[in-house]
């Protein structure tokens, strides 16, 4: 600007405002020239030049000048982020996109924000009875291909995973699971736990000589066996573990074990087993001879819901418990 400028600017002051004028004129020059170069440097940044690239065939200068209050807050927030500076939606990542002819930006949830809603959903779709704290950490990436005493286990509970979340109305085994002492059993049925639970699909994992315990100390108190019953054997998918390592009478058999796997069966809702004992084992050394005395044929009959429910699968390995 020149002397025709700054004439036009002054044009209508009076000669008792002159000085104020001139400061306006200038303050608002410097404020254009701070705006260009923020402009670019806003421009030259790499990712914003990636964006401009992605979306060249979405975006034009006049889009692009409209919305440069977007791309600023965008690459100013970025920044604030990356030197640990306080930014507006703490634990969120700004990204840009296009939509219906405008530059927006989307926050998308950090590394330390998507582990804590993680911990929030597993929280809230994974219910155990008397489970190790641990299975809350377990993941499927704590396994391994390399280890083939425990592929053929986690191969099929990677199926049943596959299957189940595409055709989740339709009935699916669950898997009986047995080996010796700290191969990994209850340690892959919670990793399958925390993985259903990032889609959204509630686990129920119950320690079984636990919840034996519980229902036994209920008796004579407030608390109402039956319904503590009732809510195990109603949930979409359960995970019975350590079955055969409860002190088993016939009561416990009949009335409990019985009971929870009479209606899992007849409503095919989804039952998931680890066991020290093989089938073969479970069925002619626990449930057979009791502290009641031997019932091979009320043994057979609960044997047939364990396998109409389960798919047997041994899991060898060494003891991983003592390197915990």
């Amino acid at each position: 600007m020149g002397e025709k400028d700054f004439e036009k600017e002054t044009s209508d002051a009076s000669p008792m405002n002159v000085g104020d004028a001139l400061r306006d004129f200038m303050d608002r020059k410097q404020l254009n020239s701070r705006y260009e170069a923020l402009q670019h440097e806003v421009f030259k940044d790499p990712e914003i030049r990636r964006f401009f690239n992605e979306y060249k065939e979405k975006l034009s200068r006049q889009i692009i000048s409209r919305d440069f209050a977007v791309l600023y807050e965008y690459y100013s927030q970025r920044n604030n982020a990356k030197h640990g500076k306080p930014v507006v939606h703490k634990g969120y990542t700004p990204a840009l996109t296009v939509a219906e002819g405008r530059i927006v930006i989307i926050y998308e949830p950090d590394e330390e924000t998507l582990l804590a809603q993680r911990m929030s959903m597993q929280a809230h779709l994974v219910k155990s009875i008397g489970m190790p704290k641990l299975i809350k950490k377990a993941r499927l990436d704590d396994f391994s291909d390399n280890d083939e005493e425990r592929l053929a286990a986690l191969t099929g509970v990677l199926n049943f995973i596959n299957h189940y979340t595409q055709t989740p109305d339709d009935y699916h085994r669950g898997l009986y699971i047995h080996g010796s002492y700290g191969v990994g059993k209850t340690h892959l049925m919670g990793a399958m736990a925390n993985e259903l639970a990032l889609e959204g699909i509630p686990v129920t994992l119950v320690h079984l000589p636990s919840f034996v315990v519980e229902i036994r100390g209920a008796i004579g108190t407030n608390q109402q066996p039956q319904e503590m019953i009732n809510t195990i054997k109603q949930v979409p998918i359960l995970v019975l573990d350590d079955i055969g390592a409860e002190s088993l009478t016939a009561w416990v058999r009949d009335d409990i074990l019985g009971v929870i796997l009479e209606y899992r069966m007849q409503n095919e809702l989804t039952t998931f087993f680890t066991s020290n004992f093989s089938m073969q084992q479970l069925e002619h050394e626990h449930f057979t001879v009791t502290k009641d005395g031997a019932e091979p044929v009320k043994a057979e009959r609960l044997m047939q819901r364990v396998k109409f429910l389960s798919k047997e699968v041994q899991m060898a390995g060494k003891n991983r418990r003592e390197f915990d």
